[in-house]
């Protein structure tokens, strides 16, 4: 029978990356999560129409319009809808909905964000490529992981809970490319920010996942990509800042 792997370079790499202290080698990547954090909220002020009847929906179902999920999912699919999508949008949206809702400074929140947007980037590195785009929406399938990871450092999740979270999300990672161009596109890409936010949450309340949840044999890497490179993950993590490279 197989035995779990209980214990992931891969894993560790990523939350070592989400919870770290971030130094001076992070500079531009923290500013370009401030940067992109405003130009959330220009949009998240603007009228979408498919964040507006996917609003209603939810709200139709029972769902609180200041319920996290439903704002994280309306604001990501505003964010998707306003221009081609790519990984770091569930992580804006995430970063956004949790930060305004814990009252966290502008710093904490552009930090989440950092982690968030260079975990994806690192992952999308490691899986990248032709034939993983040609049947996944990158920016939801990748982005949901990053998004975790970003909600993991608002909520202050301690390391074990953040792997966790980053295990709960792997296996909530989806997303057809074939809806890519359409507006069910935007739909998975906000609710890959609903996912993150549930993902931490979960792992804060003590559920678990498996520890290689992104490189395991039975992992996000293993069921979802086509070629699979640790090292673009884990080598020069929280000190070369690929997303701002």
């Amino acid at each position: 029978m197989h035995e779990t792997a209980q214990h992931s370079a891969v894993s560790d790499a990523l939350t070592a990356l989400a919870l770290g202290p971030l130094g001076a080698s992070a500079a531009a990547a923290l500013e370009n999560a401030r940067a992109r954090l405003a130009d959330a909220r220009t949009h998240a002020r603007g009228d979408s129409a498919v964040a507006a009847q996917l609003a209603a929906m939810l709200q139709s179902q029972g769902s609180s319009a200041n319920d996290l999920r439903v704002r994280a999912w309306t604001l990501g699919a505003t964010l998707a809808s306003a221009s081609p999508a790519t990984a770091d949008v569930p992580v804006l949206a995430t970063a956004v909905t949790i930060g305004e809702a814990i009252g966290a400074s502008e710093a904490e929140m552009a930090q989440a964000a950092a982690v968030g947007i260079e975990a994806a980037a690192r992952v999308l590195a490691a899986v990248d490529s032709a034939e993983f785009r040609a049947r996944w929406n990158v920016a939801s399938a990748i982005g949901v992981l990053g998004a975790a990871l970003a909600a993991a450092r608002l909520y202050r999740l301690d390391a074990a809970r953040a792997r966790h979270a980053l295990g709960v999300a792997a296996t909530q990672a989806a997303g057809l490319a074939h809806n890519v161009s359409h507006a069910m596109g935007a739909l998975e890409t906000g609710k890959a920010a609903a996912d993150a936010i549930e993902a931490a949450l979960i792992a804060k309340h003590g559920f678990t996942s498996a520890p290689a949840s992104i490189d395991g044999r039975r992992g996000f890497a293993a069921l979802m990509a086509y070629r699979f490179d640790a090292n673009s993950i884990v080598e020069g993590v929280g000190t070369r800042w690929v997303s701002v490279g």
